[in-house]
């Protein structure tokens, strides 16, 4: 027997992998930078290059990206800067992984310390925590009816689908340029530089996605025709737009989305003169597009002229429990460590967020992390201009999703949305920071899925032993489909020879039976 279906397409999860990479690596300054005399702030990144699934196992290629502003007695106005990288290959264990499958894959850089060796060598010490996500898209079929056949009695629930509708891996590449005011000098040189993308937000739109943040910038340079140091900092506002054919306004949009490294160049401008500045990012996006359906799903059958029997096999689905961006705010002092010099003048303040742990509990997901939060000033002495200070705003933050239960899965992305510092004295500052916690939380779901009708001859012979008529009593959590199917009869017939309304049936109920034959 054919039945009719309806199809639901989804991503099933299939391994977790997870683990940590260590660095402990020297660095040669190379020959033309001048020597070391001070470290005075670093920052690092990570750039995941390539990722292959085969079987059992995950491989991750990528880079660990320095940057470091020191002291070099040598140099002009005692303030040089180094860039470097490391490469690293790391494989995961992941069973259940087969050839062609799905690895979604995330990078934190988890601990940075750059610290002098002697004035030409650097060492390197970083900790990684790498995880990987391996799934598969399947496109299951669900029986809805049956097919050429309106002589069989059939049953259907309701069964709420959450349809993947679209996922995929795209770039979209930034490219902003700016102008220094006209109160700024001329770039001779850059020194430092930090960028980050703040703020996002992501629209769902037709045919496309839209993510739109701001850039927040900051250079320091030397600045000419006077030789000295100069900075620069400003907010620029960026969109990015993915091409996502199928894509609805109304659809359920999840996106992971990083700006994996940035470059910075100054550039002439139409007089000749070093004031422009070129900013190209690549933005890295990993989407899924969902949309929850209602369908009616057959759920038992049998017929009054033969006898049907229902293959049946458990399968899961899932379905939405909620999609939802929530905002911490988080505040501190923080005081300079000794040795520091004093604060004359704040010059950039750079986080990131930090995950330490997450709970899933009755009233939501418990979410416990910190921002690091690097600042970089100008000093009160001439010898030492430039010095920075670095501290974490802890935070523990509950993101409320009701009807929360420790079987649901989600996923969590986490971005800082704004990082302010206000100087209390010359010693103490004050920081305030928003952090933006994306979630999405899925119900889990198994059903007994009919896969498959055959077809039998009914026994005649225990069929007339049965009674033409019968009378029961109902009990507590009888149904008419119940007493119907195993009474060899029909819904309708005994609610046409006792006039029973819509269930469900009070218990105690007399019913009247009249067996049907056809």
């Amino acid at each position: 027997m054919e039945l009719n279906t309806f199809s639901v397409h989804r991503e099933k999860i299939k391994a977790n992998a997870r683990t940590q990479v260590t660095f402990d690596e020297d660095y040669n300054l190379p020959d033309y930078k001048p020597d070391f005399s001070n470290l005075i702030i670093s920052q690092g990144s990570v750039r995941v290059e390539e990722v292959k699934v085969t079987k059992g196992h995950v491989s991750v290629k990528g880079t660990l990206k320095f940057e470091i502003l020191y002291r070099a007695e040598q140099a002009q106005l005692g303030v040089n800067s180094l860039e470097g990288s490391i490469g690293f290959q790391e494989t995961l264990a992941a069973d259940e992984a087969q050839e062609f499958d799905s690895a979604r894959v995330n990078c934190e850089l988890e601990d940075l310390s750059i610290s002098m060796t002697n004035s030409r060598k650097l060492g390197i010490r970083a900790l990684l925590d790498l995880s990987a996500e391996v799934s598969e898209f399947v496109t299951e079929d669900f029986p809805a009816g049956m097919e050429k056949d309106q002589s069989a009695e059939v049953k259907n629930r309701k069964v709420n689908c959450l349809q993947l509708k679209g996922e995929g891996k795209d770039q979209c590449r930034i490219h902003e340029e700016i102008e220094l005011p006209a109160n700024k000098p001329n770039i001779q040189e850059l020194l430092w530089k930090q960028v980050q993308l703040q703020g996002q937000q992501t629209r769902c739109m037709e045919e496309k996605i839209q993510i739109k943040g701001e850039i927040a910038l900051f250079l320091l340079y030397i600045g000419e025709p006077d030789t000295r140091l100069e900075w620069y900092e400003a907010r620029i506002p960026v969109m990015c737009e993915l091409e996502v054919p199928g894509a609805d306004s109304d659809d359920i949009c999840y996106i992971r989305s990083e700006v994996q490294e940035w470059n910075v160049q100054g550039q002439e401008d139409l007089e000749g003169e070093q004031r422009l500045i070129a900013i190209d990012g690549l933005m890295k996006a990993d989407y899924r597009l969902y949309k929850e359906e209602e369908k009616e799903m057959l759920e038992d059958l049998y017929a009054l002229d033969r006898m049907l029997i229902p293959q049946k096999e458990t399968v899961g689905l899932e379905h939405l429990l909620m999609k939802n961006e929530s905002r911490c705010k988080v505040s501190d002092t923080l005081s300079l460590e000794e040795g520091k010099k004093e604060i004359l003048q704040i010059c950039s303040c750079f986080g990131q967020v930090q995950i330490d742990h997450t709970q899933i509990t009755d009233e939501g997901i418990l979410v416990e992390g910190a921002v690091y939060v690097q600042i970089l000033y100008f000093t009160k002495e001439d010898r030492v201009p430039l010095d920075a200070a670095e501290g974490m705003l802890p935070f523990s933050y509950k993101v409320e999703v009701p009807g929360m239960k420790k079987e649901y899965r989600f996923e969590m992305d986490t971005r800082l949305e704004l990082l302010s510092v206000m100087m209390k004295s010359s010693s103490m500052l004050e920081l305030q920071a928003v952090t933006d916690f994306d979630v999405i939380v899925f119900v889990p779901e198994y059903l007994d899925k009919i896969s498959g009708v055959t077809e039998e001859e009914l026994n005649w012979e225990d069929l007339q032993k049965q009674p033409g008529m019968i009378g029961l009593r109902t009990k507590k959590g009888d149904t008419l489909w119940d007493i119907a199917k195993e009474n060899h009869t029909t819904i309708d017939e005994i609610r046409k020879t006792n006039q029973i309304p819509e269930e469900p049936l009070a218990e105690g109920t007399v019913i009247l039976i009249l067996k049907q034959v056809r």
